[in-house]
């Protein structure tokens, strides 16, 4: 009976496994990550997929992932620092500009809500020295989505990073993913 038990076990694991490999990163994209050392925290539920990040005129993507069952759509842009660009060395400037860019401005109604992370959650969660986020209704040409978490994440003299977490409803799916990725440790 143990057998039996061990061996569903062992099945199970190896299809958790196995199905978990539908996430593929480009060497553009890892080389991004490790060149502003980034650890990234790959969702080992909610069978994510990747796809390839769409054209736009409003942010440059680098990485998309998603999922049908938690419906929500997760795309990274990596920008990283370079000595003499003012966008790599003033984080609140250019985060301003990807809302601008990507928030919706075609309704009268339309509310960007901004909110700064605690240094405690930035230094604890993220290992970042700024950070921001922003909830907006994308612009129809960026996203086909509702609804819009942006995430921007800074840290001196490797980059920024931005996660923008797209989605039709609100679900708790989104606070699971928030913690998604993380500047390494500086030694």
């Amino acid at each position: 009976m143990k057998k039996i038990y061990l061996f569903l076990l062992f099945t199970s694991l190896l299809t958790t496994a196995f199905s978990q490999k539908k996430i593929k990163y480009s060497k553009a994209f890892l080389a991004k990550l490790e060149k502003i050392q980034i650890d990234l925290y790959t969702p080992v539920e909610g069978k994510y997929k990747s796809t390839r990040p769409t054209k736009n005129d409003y942010q440059a993507i680098d990485h998309v992932i998603y999922s049908k069952k938690e419906a929500l759509e997760i795309r990274y842009a990596i920008i990283p620092f370079e000595e003499g660009k003012p966008t790599t060395q003033i984080p609140h400037i250019d985060f301003m500009r990807v809302v601008m860019s990507t928030a919706t401005n075609e309704e009268e109604e339309a509310v960007v809500s901004v909110h700064s992370i605690p240094d405690q959650d930035l230094k604890t969660n993220f290992n970042a020295d700024w950070g921001s986020m922003a909830y907006f209704q994308p612009k129809t040409r960026f996203s086909k989505y509702k609804h819009c978490r942006l995430v921007s994440l800074y840290s001196e003299g490797l980059g920024m990073v931005y996660v923008f977490f797209l989605f039709d409803e609100p679900s708790r799916f989104l606070d699971n993913r928030l913690h998604s990725l993380r500047f390494k440790t500086k030694i």
